[in-house]
């Protein structure tokens, strides 16, 4: 007959306290990339302590000054028509608070994933204390009984 209860399964609680602190930091890797690709069309500041993307070549700035118009170049990457400057105003109202909400988000995935290993941990030496408990009352009603157990002392398990 299967024992009453409830079961956690640890081994499974540990990976995925592994797999939320992966996730967590590749989501703050994606979004540094986001922030630093951003700042290369000067649509935001790029990421504190991060270099900011590398500056075009010869090449590349000579074929851009070819496809583009000269008078455009400082013209922010929605450009200046009536919807782009709407876009601007909100997007530049917003992308501060963005940038922080998923830099936060990041971290605290990464903490509900060390959270998670941390319970895994403690459970399997909580489930460990209270079996050798178990052991040792059942070890010293044996004894009382006159069963022939022996008396002993719990000492701490870490």
């Amino acid at each position: 007959m299967p024992r009453e209860g409830f079961r956690t399964d640890t081994t499974s609680l540990a990976t995925e306290g592994t797999n939320f602190q992966d996730f967590g930091t590749a989501f703050a890797r994606a979004a540094a990339a986001l922030q630093n690709g951003l700042a290369s069309v000067n649509a935001c500041a790029p990421t504190s302590g991060e270099a900011p993307a590398p500056e075009k070549g010869q090449v590349e700035g000579f074929v851009q000054g070819l496809t583009t118009f000269a008078d455009k170049a400082d013209m922010p990457p929605w450009g200046d028509d009536e919807i782009g400057e709407k876009f601007g105003i909100a997007y530049e109202g917003l992308q501060t608070g963005m940038f922080e909400s998923m830099k936060h988000l990041a971290q605290e995935l990464t903490n509900i994933g060390g959270a998670l290993g941390a319970m895994a941990k403690n459970h399997n030496e909580n489930e460990s204390f209270n079996e050798q408990l178990i052991r040792q009352e059942q070890n010293d009603v044996d004894f009382a009984a006159g069963g022939g157990g022996t008396t002993s002392s719990i000492s701490k398990v870490t």
